[in-house]
């Protein structure tokens, strides 16, 4: 037998928060609305094409390497 998490208790899928979670389309750090990309990304977490070319390069000035949100990123 083994335990169940209070965070499951009288859930009948009994799932973690963590199987339960969904993607993202935006998220809200403070007053930035960030786009996070989902897809391929380099070993420095940049955004990536099929090709390994860099999607929208330039500096994040929201600091996450993998926002698409045009309006964070101050081009090379």
């Amino acid at each position: 037998m083994w335990a169940v998490a209070a965070e499951k208790r009288g859930r009948k899928d009994l799932l973690c928060i963590n199987c339960r979670a969904k993607k993202q389309k935006v998220i809200t750090y403070g007053g930035l609305r960030c786009e996070p990309h989902d897809a391929l990304v380099d070993a420095d977490l940049n955004p990536i094409d099929e090709q390994g070319r860099l999607l929208k390069p330039g500096e994040r000035v929201c600091g996450h390497k993998d926002c698409m949100n045009s309006s964070h990123i101050v081009a090379p």
